[in-house]
């Protein structure tokens, strides 16, 4: 018979071994059935007017004396829901006199003690019902008794502390998909590499498939440092598993120097070999998915191998808002994270924002449960704590990032860096040739031709992953966090970047990072190094927007003119820079030129008159001479038709008083008249917000008070437009608004069901 103190299990892997148990003993189904707090309903089983309530208590720390504290608070309520039967499951060991004790303060009438069924009658079921036994594996993986049997396996290969940890480890696990996918594959193919990028559980999964074989009699060969070590220690039909963590990383990252084509990949490809044809051994492996692309890409011997066949690849879309709930509620049940701690995350259901987080890991959660790294964190700064962590957790990627990417990779993360995080493949690839051949040049490495496709499939999967057709991103926003760390951290990288830039939008993009209050470090940097990134400006700054995309039709590509000259006057500002500031006008002419074949950008042209009003870096008749040229482009063009916003911001830079000799009110105002006839009505249509109405009802009011022009029928038909549309609003308000309730209440139900979860972490406290 079963013999479990059940101490392994969390109040929530309880209650669940309590429903699957009782369903297979009475051959029903039970609902979980959730009423709020002190709600007096665990699980119920409803048939006819009969209605069965269960409580499932818990109580491992108090033991009996906090479990009849809790029924004698509760036995009111219980009696108050009328059950025609009430079942008590306690984890607390009870002899005939203790289920005296609880009916007595429940009731006779409601309950009777064979209907009392604490540890001994759990270990009864559990007997009757095997199945349900193999189902929780916690169970028995995180029992003492096996933990018994596992030490002294274990201890044969001196792997004792190993499976003490694991040991630990196994009560706070919550499985997911990944885990029955890798007893398949080891009990089929006897051996399974778990792959995944940093912080996802691939040491957590391995760990629990080395103890479920260890239980099972096989004895473990932890390999510290190479292959060897498992060959020198592999015995012939003796039960053996043999578990490699990192093996890659240990493997082939030793030398990083080294191609990994030599001895070290053909010798684990025949130990798989060995391990797959010998029925007494299994083989359990982990690497980061960065590394296993890199060994795959360099290694010709591995990728004509099927070891790609043995892989089980981890990734956070594996865990649903309730599979995240549970990690977070085991780590801490399970922790060392003193009461004050836990009841600043009960407090106002701030657990929930950690578990909604778009950052939200598993190594995240081992962080801020872990007391021993909190002990320098107050219980008053802990929420902020863990509010930092959430907004940059690039502690998890730090390590591979400076230790295990190689340079390609790393050229390649900061080609993103500069691209905002995502890319398109013709823009990448030019991008990263340049950029990777400077850092080589500047820090002494060598390139290959092959760098750019090697280290795109190096961090697949880890760092980024593909979107649309050619192009990639970031695979989370963490890792983006990280890289504006580093660039932070060395701002050398940020000029490395806008040095080797291959067009302009890079230099925008990390010059707008260097502005930002947080980098400090990166505008200094740009101060003392203005010579090479003036000559990057000089080589980008003209290169042309329009491309030919055949068959008539044409595309532009990069920021416009009229940005990139607002871009080089802030950047000379507030560099004061004489090399920067002397780009000003080479550009200006550029721009001048491309004025002949496109059309003014309105916005853009608005922003550079702005900055050179307040400007430094350009002598007053050239300014005077650069400002008039472009507000009378701006006003030309805008005649021809423009949108609201456009004719807006120019009218803030324009002098539109009559008395002006050179007021430019009539062409403001023939911009208008164009705008009536031809962008009007379709900005209408485009209004899909009350804010979008009332903001076009301000800028004709704008119109009519600066340039004097009648907006009354303008305003009278965005008035009828905006009935219209709360009208529709209203209508499709009521029509939906069954399906509202209903997903709302479905939302509601899931947050209540963790929240009750949760608040059992209040419970059982000495």
């Amino acid at each position: 018979m079963a013999d479990y103190d059940f101490h392994q299990l969390s109040p929530d892997d309880l209650e669940i071994l309590a429903r699957d148990l009782l369903q297979a003993h009475w051959g029903v189904t039970i609902e979980s059935f959730k009423t709020g707090k002190d709600g007096g309903i665990d699980l119920r089983y409803a048939a006819g007017s009969g209605k069965i309530i269960v409580q499932v208590k818990h109580f491992v720390r108090t033991g009996l004396a906090g479990l009849l504290r809790e029924l004698a608070k509760e036995a009111a309520k219980v009696r108050r829901l009328k059950p025609t039967r009430y079942v008590l499951v306690t984890s607390v060991p009870l002899s005939a006199v203790n289920k005296d004790a609880i009916v007595a303060l429940i009731g006779a009438d409601v309950l009777t003690p064979s209907d009392v069924i604490g540890q001994e009658g759990l270990n009864n079921l559990l007997g009757q019902h095997p199945e349900i036994e193999g189902k929780h594996y916690k169970l028995w993986l995180a029992s003492r008794a096996v933990l018994d049997r596992v030490l002294h396996n274990a201890a044969v290969t001196r792997s004792e502390f190993k499976a003490r940890q694991v040991h630990e480890e196994a009560r706070r696990y919550v499985q997911s998909g990944a885990y029955p996918q890798a007893q398949k594959m080891i009990n089929e193919q006897r051996v399974v590499v778990v792959t995944g990028p940093p912080g996802v559980g691939k040491t957590t999964l391995a760990n629990l498939l080395l103890y479920e074989h260890l239980a099972r009699g096989f004895q473990a060969v932890v390999i510290q440092r190479d292959i060897e070590e498992g060959l020198s220690l592999f015995q012939p039909g003796t039960p053996q598993i043999f578990y490699f963590d990192d093996f890659m990383g240990a493997t082939f990252l030793g030398d990083r120097s080294s191609a990994l084509t030599g001895t070290s990949d053909k010798a684990l490809l025949e130990f798989v070999a060995m391990v797959r044809s010998t029925p007494t051994a299994r083989m359990v492996l982990t690497t980061r998915e960065h590394i296993y692309s890199l060994a795959m890409i360099r290694s010709e011997r591995l990728r004509h191998s099927d070891i790609d066949d043995l892989r089980v690849y981890l990734q956070m879309p594996s865990y649903s808002f309730a599979q995240k709930a549970r990690i977070l509620y085991n780590h801490l049940y399970f922790s060392d994270l003193p009461a004050e701690y836990q009841d600043e995350l009960l407090r106002g259901d701030y657990y929930l924002r950690i578990i909604k987080h778009e950052k939200f890991n598993p190594r995240l959660i081992e962080w801020l449960s872990s007391f021993r790294r909190l002990r320098s964190v107050t219980v008053r700064d802990y929420r902020t704590f863990i509010d930092n962590l959430l907004r940059d957790p690039s502690e998890i990627w730090r390590h591979a990032y400076e230790q295990e990417v190689t340079d390609a990779g790393r050229s390649m993360l900061l080609v993103l860096f500069s691209m905002g995080g995502k890319a398109a493949g013709v823009a990448l690839k030019p991008a990263f040739i340049r950029l990777h051949e400077h850092r080589a040049r500047r820090y002494g490495f060598a390139t290959r031709p092959e760098d750019f496709r090697s280290a795109l499939r190096e961090i697949a999967g880890t760092f980024i992953k593909p979107f649309g057709t050619h192009g990639v991103e970031v695979i989370d926003p963490s890792v983006l966090d990280l890289l504006n760390a580093i660039v932070r951290r060395i701002p050398e990288n940020a000029i490395d970047v806008v040095a080797a830039a291959q067009n302009f939008d890079q230099i925008e993009h990390v010059w707008s990072f260097a502005k930002a209050r947080s980098s400090g470090a990166v505008l200094d940097a740009f101060r003392h190094n203005d010579g090479p990134i003036a000559a990057s400006v000089a080589r980008c700054m003209t290169e042309a927007r329009r491309i030919d995309m055949g068959n008539g039709s044409v595309g532009y590509r990069g920021p416009t003119f009229e940005r990139r000259l607002k871009v080089i006057i802030d950047v000379a500002d507030r560099l004061a820079s004489p090399s920067i500031a002397s780009l000003i006008a080479p550009l200006f002419a550029r721009l001048q030129e491309e004025w002949v074949t496109e059309r003014p950008d309105i916005n853009g042209g608005v922003d550079a008159i702005r900055l050179l009003e307040s400007t430094h870096s350009v002598d007053p008749v050239t300014l005077d001479g650069m400002t008039t040229a472009i507000k009378a482009a701006l006003l030309e063009d805008i005649q021809d038709g423009c949108r609201s916003d456009e004719l807006r911001e120019l009218i803030s830079v324009i002098d539109t008083s009559e008395a002006h000799p050179d007021s430019a009110l009539s062409a403001a105002r023939a911009a208008f008249d164009a705008y009536c006839g031809e962008t009007f009505q379709e900005e209408l249509r485009e209004c899909r917000s009350r804010e979008q109405f009332d903001g076009l009802v301000e800028d004709l009011e704008l119109f009519r008070d600066e340039l004097g022009v009648d907006v009354s029928s303008l305003l009278t038909r965005v008035e009828e437009a905006k009935g219209e549309f709360e009208e529709r609003e209203d209508a499709y308000a009521d029509h939906m608004q069954d399906e509202y309730k209903e997903r709302w209440r479905d939302e509601r139900a899931s947050e209540r069901s963790v929240s009750d979860m949760f608040g059992s972490l209040r419970g059982d406290r000495g």
